[in-house]
């Protein structure tokens, strides 16, 4: 089941979001959707706290007191809020930057077009379904310490970095929201890339090889993580253009 919530002052629009998403029958996925209706970000974040979950949240930017923007960055600062993939809803395209650095999201114009919302729905669907596969049954990174065999879950990687033929695995701790020096074993930085999942790792420079599910946001030169430090992790001018095809392909869960 994929729970989506759906967050509008605008009666008529959550209505018609609602009845869209319950009659439509061309969803990419098999699978039973249950939806919530809130009329305020306030609403919206009251029911978060005290313990509603949705994978996809439909989210109006212009509302009352509380914008659909500082509501979304409230939704990131609890806990596993950085796992729903937000969508959008505006007449205005100018908030996109701040959209941008609230992490996956996709974008609905209003008046809302349904090709759109098809292509919107689609592809939420096919990323939460992703996000379910991935945090049901998580893959192991093996790695071995001399002769020693070690595992560690690779959604708890946040990032590889490489010096000479050294590889130090930092892990994220999601308890006290801490990204630590693990392990150091001896490898090569091709040969960790290959063997992590490519959907969700990059290497975005010559000695960094990142977990994009841990990433924060993408600046000009550098990532900037989800720990309590913000950790940067550098992209190198090489990388770039791959690095920020890779970043919103996953953004997007192609």
């Amino acid at each position: 089941m994929i729970r989506i919530a759906i967050c509008d002052d605008d009666a008529n629009i959550t209505e018609y979001i609602r009845k869209y998403l319950e009659e439509k029958t061309s969803h990419p996925h098999d699978v039973k959707l249950d939806v919530a209706i809130f009329q305020s970000g306030e609403d919206f974040l009251r029911a978060v706290e005290q313990g509603a979950a949705f994978q996809i949240v439909f989210m109006d930017i212009q509302m009352g007191a509380m914008s659909g923007v500082d509501a979304g960055q409230a939704l990131r600062m609890l806990p596993d809020g950085d796992d729903t993939i937000m969508v959008y809803i505006s007449s205005h395209d100018s908030y996109f930057e701040e959209l941008v650095q609230l992490g996956s999201f996709r974008f609905v114009r209003k008046p809302i077009d349904e090709k759109e919302l098809d292509d919107v729905v689609g592809r939420a669907l096919t990323q939460a379904m992703k996000y379910s596969k991935v945090s049901a049954v998580p893959s192991l990174f093996k790695f071995t310490i001399g002769s020693e065999p070690f595992t560690v879950k690779t959604n708890e990687i946040a990032y590889m970095k490489n010096i000479k033929r050294t590889i130090t695995l930092y892990v994220w701790n999601s308890t006290d929201n801490s990204i630590k020096s693990a392990n150091k074993f001896y490898s090569t930085i091709d040969d960790v890339t290959k063997r992590l999942p490519a959907m969700e790792f990059i290497q975005c420079e010559r000695s960094h090889i990142v977990n994009l599910g841990i990433v924060h946001r993408m600046e000009k030169d550098s990532f900037v993580l989800i720990d309590d430090k913000n950790t940067r992790i550098p992209i190198g001018k090489v990388f770039k253009p791959e690095t920020k095809k890779a970043y919103f392909r996953y953004l997007e869960g192609l």
